[in-house]
């Protein structure tokens, strides 16, 4: 019942931040025209949900229940938002990832997430870059007002309001087809890792 008020409340502040602050994207990946796997760590979720939506991505996000406030303030900021994540094994939620990628649409998901460890990508990344045929792109943010939370796992950032954000982007990870699993995934590790 209290989703749609715990909403609005979110939207509220991130259509406050995004007519304050200055925005600003870098990097090699940050005009890439093709379909491809976004990733991020989990800690710079709060902002990328509210950019990934000007851009119209999908985002693929746990189901539990407790998350379902934080499902509709994505969708109200334009995000196609797909539940279940990876971890939980959901082959129906991989397969509409895949379809959206194949229809040329780009896929947005936390690497480490969705309960970590954190700073640790996990291979749904490049499951399901490969079974696409799409790359991989790591995506983090800083601004000069933002705020780490060190106690939790993943660090959690928050940017402010009046603030400059700068979005960064990774270059482009192609897989090979000769790559293997752990090859592919230290090279988003390190991307991830380079980026900021």
């Amino acid at each position: 019942m209290l989703a749609p008020a715990v909403a609005f409340y979110m939207w509220t502040d991130a259509k406050t931040t995004l007519a304050t602050s200055r925005v600003e994207l870098k990097g090699d990946g940050a005009h890439y025209a093709g379909a491809a796997v976004y990733v991020n760590w989990h800690k710079y979720v709060p902002f990328l949900c509210t950019h990934f939506g000007q851009r119209r991505l999908s985002l693929l996000m746990s189901s539990a229940p407790y998350l379902e406030p934080v499902a509709m303030w994505c969708r109200w900021m334009g995000l196609t938002v797909i539940r279940g994540a990876p971890g939980e094994r959901s082959r129906e939620s991989l397969v509409r990832l895949v379809e959206a990628l194949k229809r040329g649409e780009s896929v947005a998901l936390a690497a480490d997430g969705p309960a970590g460890p954190g700073f640790k990508a996990k291979s749904g990344c490049v499951d399901l870059a490969r079974a696409a045929g799409v790359p991989i792109i790591p995506v983090g943010y800083r601004s000069r007002k933002g705020k780490s939370h060190p106690r939790r796992w993943d660090q959690f950032y928050k940017v402010g309001k009046f603030d400059h954000i700068e979005v960064c982007y990774g270059a482009p990870i192609f897989l090979r087809p000769e790559e293997n699993e752990a090859a592919a995934l230290a090279r988003v590790q390190r991307g991830l890792e380079t980026l900021l």
